[in-house]
């Protein structure tokens, strides 16, 4: 006996959370699966499988050829069936070329599908749940002629025998008319696994005399006569027990006591999946309402009642069902409470999954053997025993930070599931708190936008209690709605540390000095006085209006190693901070540093004070920190400052070492800028900035450089810090060399010699320069860079004699460790025209009229004259002249051969890059290998107006189909222009777009159906 709560089954049945499986494919859209269980039996058997990617697509709509597919994979095992092949086409659509020919022959020839009247298949068309249904039934024996699967009626007879077979199990909202997804498939074809095949007594006709008897088939359930039937004991032969004898289900409990299914393929477990409840709540539930809902005729004694919480039994708890008993309550808000009873022993077992919050502290890949996983942060309010980062193993990513809701099983004493959690920002209009002695959290609620929130039991976060009304906040829901976390938006912009504040009673106005989060300090103009107000080092958050002017607002907390609000006085003894570890110790009494009081990932935000260079450094992330340790003695504290925005998790911290302690930061130490590789100035929401081609920590990348810092830099720097979009906001320079050897330095010069073959060089060998002879150190780091700032690889063999070669240097201890040539060209002069750094010709014609082709990837510009003078010396054109005749430019030239051209004009055409872009429609088309869509040769790039070209070629002789194409660049003024294409009768399809208009940048056309 089951009864369903249909409602709040239908929440129970979205919720990821429920389903616990352990040797299943973990695919990357795992959250967005509905019918795990499924997916992971029929993945785990070959039938339907995941994409290349990692991810399953789950709400992909199935087509009818992918269907057939999916079919023969039943009957005959993935390997088997790949091997399908069509000698003639089964129909007029279905060419034997046609990726699904094989499988389409096959299932027709079963007669387990047909086509359509006019003697099509349509392989690309989606499939209905009535026409899959009809497959299934195929599959299992069913015979469409004699249960009536044909004619105007068919869907009738089959919906009324797939329904009552249970091929829909577990989708409530089966509509047979509606096209079948990629999950539905596979919960049909589990289902069709699980039922028992048909079969018919031989049809007879009997003459007797003049009389002609004909006898009716009769359909009868398959016999399995098996001692070990792998799937039913019932002697019924199960779809599975046939075509998959080593695929084996069997009773068991998962890791929440829960009754489950067990799925094994040979020796391999699949996973363990909870059977459904004959009844669940989320909220609090009494006794004599879990008696109604279990119909039940009689009370069930306590001591065949079991309770569990979170995997643990809970034996105090268990109680009599009884239908007079309304005190004895069960579960609270957020808790999934499940009763399953069992009617042949009258046992009930009711299990309780509790949910709880935490937040990502990072996610971490698959390497080797070991599965990738992501580190979760529990908040306070968290499972009994719990203490520290927690692990779970998962293909999908999350961001950092990130709040997410888990749940844990005390049985397994592990995470037994994490999904996002839902986020609602909003002005909080009202607070409902609680007597929490009697109510708990369950009569606390928040109210924004009108919509009122109750509290889960197991909620964390600020307390609904120190709610303010009319205020801002974030809360983050559970799968049930309930809120698991409340926190109020006290961040008005980014982070900084008050340093110190002054008022215009100070004669110098309402002012502050601030040390940012990206490691620079200014004085600031504030909009009102925070003198008194705001403590020296509290960590604010801030904005800036038109004037300059700073308005701050000091975050909730600003927690410290000390209670002095000054470096001097909180230094202790007691912090430690290392390189790509989390935990963070910062508790002034352990000498030892062996507690992790604050943790830290990712995006965790560091500044750090150098007393001895007086530079403060920035870095995001506990990858790239320091390692930084306090000790006892003089002058080796650590004074700190830090917020967490959520529990223990820093958010951002600065740190003031004292001087004596050691800094290990091998993380921002180096950085090389090739100032000839600069671009041009980039927007976007990273900020304003300019990219470089860099050498950081000696690998070659590519960074980005603040506007603010301009677009000519170029060399050596000795440390450099980030904002938190990973914009390099300053930049620290390194001592200049004296000769001396004193400590390490940069030397900077012009020219190179290599001394001799035993790893000496000379430096800046130009007259008047150092000309330094120094030895290179055997694991010394050389580079070499071109003319355009490309860098590359180089090693001390590479080295020759230069002159005029830029050399930069690190020196240190008498060694060079790290060597940078930078190329000057020897035949360039200063007055000889260069070509725009971003324009790349494409194309040059010389000749009385002279054409150049050119590309910018910036958008339109014109050329130079400086510009068509760098090209016509690029293509070997000498004695390069030009002069105005009548308001009209004249070229005159001498060609590479020899032959001059004279008074020639001289046409310029830019030219933009257009880029394929598919609609979902058209993308499924060529997935399936139905069409293939590209750009006609010559329309990678086009100029204003110009006419651009898409090619589709179909993989059928003919196909019905008009496709669509419109083009759109990015200027401001859009402009658009569209082309149709007929491919009836043909295989190869064009579709001209004869003007894409008066462009401004690359554009982007769209191929639609």
């Amino acid at each position: 006996m089951k009864k369903f709560l249909s409602l709040v089954l239908a929440l129970v049945m979205t919720m990821s959370l429920v389903t616990v499986s352990a040797g299943a494919k973990d695919f990357t859209d795992d959250s967005e699966i509905t019918y795990k269980e499924a997916v992971d039996v029929i993945s785990a058997l070959g039938v339907v499988d995941g994409y290349s990617g990692g991810d399953f697509r789950p709400d992909d709509v199935l087509t009818r050829g992918a269907a057939a597919k999916i079919i023969c994979n039943l009957i005959l095992g993935p390997t088997t069936a790949s091997a399908l092949s069509a000698g003639t086409a089964p129909f007029k659509d279905v060419p034997v070329t046609n990726t699904f020919a094989g499988y389409i022959t096959y299932c027709s020839q079963q007669g387990i599908i047909s086509g359509y009247a006019d003697g099509t298949f349509r392989p690309t068309g989606t499939l209905s749940g009535n026409a899959f249904m009809k497959m299934l039934l195929g599959a299992l024996g069913y015979d469409s002629k004699i249960e009536n699967y044909t004619g105007a009626n068919w869907t009738v007879s089959v919906i009324k025998q797939a329904v009552g077979i249970g091929l829909d199990d577990g989708n409530d909202e089966f509509v047979g008319s509606k096209a079948v997804t990629r999950q539905e498939a596979a919960l049909y074809a589990f289902n069709m696994l699980q039922a028992t095949m048909v079969e018919y007594d031989q049809q007879n006709t009997i003459v007797v005399g003049d009389i002609t008897i004909n006898t009716t088939s009769s359909r009868k359930d398959v016999t399995n006569n098996d001692a070990n039937e792998t799937i039913a004991n019932d002697n019924k032969m199960q779809f599975a027990e046939r075509y998959f004898d080593d695929l084996k289900l069997s009773d068991g409990t998962d890791d929440f006591a829960r009754p489950a299914n067990v799925w094994r393929l040979k020796a391999e477990k699949i996973g363990t999946y909870a059977k459904e409840a004959d009844a669940s709540y989320t909220a609090k539930v009494a006794v004599d309402d879990i008696y109604a809902d279990l119909d039940l005729g009689s009370s069930v004694d306590k001591k065949d009642v079991t309770v569990y919480e979170d995997g643990a039994e809970l034996k105090d708890k268990a109680v009599a069902i009884t239908k007079n008993d309304d005190d004895t309550e069960f579960g609270a808000n957020g808790v999934l409470t499940e009763v399953f009873y069992d009617d042949d022993d009258d046992t009930v077992v009711i299990t309780m999954v509790n949910t709880y919050v935490g937040t990502i502290n990072r996610s971490v890949a698959a390497k080797g053997n070991k599965a990738a996983y992501v580190e979760i942060a529990p908040e306070d309010v968290k499972p009994a025993g719990v203490n520290g980062i927690q692990d779970f193993e998962t293909a999908e990513s999350f961001e950092d930070d990130a709040y997410v809701l888990y749940t844990y099983s005390q049985s397994a004493d592990e995470v037994k599931s994490v999904a996002l959690a839902e986020e609602v920002t909003g002005t909080v209009t009202r607070a409902e708190n609680a007597n929490n002695s009697t109510d708990g959290q369950d009569k606390k609620s928040l109210t924004i936008g009108g919509t009122k929130y109750n509290a889960s039991a197991k909620a964390a976060g600020q307390d609904v209690g120190e709610v303010s009304v009319d205020e801002d906040y974030t809360i983050y829901l559970d799968a049930y709605g309930y809120m698991i976390y409340i926190e109020e938006n006290d961040e008005i912009g980014d982070y900084a540390l008050v340093l110190a504040t002054a008022s215009k009673g100070d004669f110098v106005g309402d002012k502050a000095e601030l040390l940012f989060a990206d490691g620079t300090s200014k004085v600031v103009d504030t909009a009102k006085n925070y003198n008194g107000k705001i403590d020296d080092y509290t960590i604010v958050t801030y904005r800036v209006d038109e004037d300059g002017d700073y308005t701050l607002k000091a975050v909730d907390q600003t927690q410290s190693t000390g209670t002095k609000n000054d470096p001097a006085n909180d230094a202790v003894d007691g912090f430690k901070l290392t390189n790509d570890k989390a935990g963070i110790a910062t508790d002034p009494t352990d000498t030892k540093n062996n507690e992790s009081n604050v943790t830290s990932n990712s995006k965790t935000v560091f500044v750090v004070y150098d007393v001895n260079d007086d530079e403060y450094t920035a870095y995001t992330g506990i990858k790239n920190a320091p390692s930084i340790a306090a000790a006892s003695g003089p002058d080796k504290g650590v004074a700190a400052y830090w917020y967490c925005k959520s529990g223990r998790m820093t958010t951002v911290m600065f740190i003031f070492p004292e001087k004596n302690v050691e800094i290990e930061d091998d993380s921002n130490s180096v950085l090389f800028l090739a100032g000839e590789s600069v671009s041009n100035l980039i927007h976007d929401k990273d900020g304003d900035y300019y990219e470089y081609n860099a050498i950081v920590n000696g690998e070659i990348q590519t960074v980005k450089v603040d506007r603010s810092w301009g677009n000519d830099e170029n060399g050596i720097y000795k440390s450099y810090s980030t904002d938190k979009y990973g914009v390099i906001s300053k930049l620290n320079d390194m001592t200049a060399f004296d000769g001396k050897y004193t400590e390490k330095q940069y030397l900077q010069g012009t020219g190179i010699d290599k001394v001799s073959a035993d790893y000496t060089v000379t430096l800046d060998t130009v007259k008047g320069g150092w000309n330094e002879t120094i030895t290179v150190a055997d694991d010394a780091k050389i580079f070499y860079v071109d003319e355009d700032g490309n860098i590359e690889s180089s090693s001390y063999r590479s080295i020759s004699k230069d002159t005029n070669d830029e050399v930069y240097a690190i020196v240190n201890d008498y060694l060079v460790e790290f060597l940078v040539i930078e190329e000057v060209d020897d035949k360039k002069t200063d007055d000889t025209p260069e070509l725009s750094k971003d324009i790349e010709v494409r194309d040059v014609s010389l000749g009385s009229t002279t054409t150049i082709e050119y590309y910018r990837e910036a958008g339109k510009v014109a050329l130079s004259e400086d510009d068509i003078i760098a090209i016509l010396l690029d293509n070997g054109c000498t004695d390069i002249s030009v002069e105005d005749v009548s308001g009209t430019a004249k070229w005159t030239y001498t060609k590479p051969n020899g032959g001059t051209v004279k008074n020639a004009e001289v046409q310029t055409t830019q030219v933009y890059t257009v880029t394929l872009k598919l609609d979902a429609e058209v993308k499924a088309l060529v997935d399936a290998g139905t069409i293939d869509v590209e750009l006609a040769e010559g329309s990678e790039y086009v100029a204003e107006n110009g006419k651009v070209e898409i090619v589709l070629t179909h993989n059928t002789s003919t196909f019905n189909s008009k496709f669509t194409a419109n083009s759109t660049d990015s200027s401001k003024t859009p402009v658009t222009a569209s082309g149709t294409g007929d491919a009836t009768g043909n295989k190869t399809q064009t579709i001209t777009i004869s003007s894409v208009g008066k462009i401004a940048t690359d554009i982007t056309v769209t191929v639609s159906k």
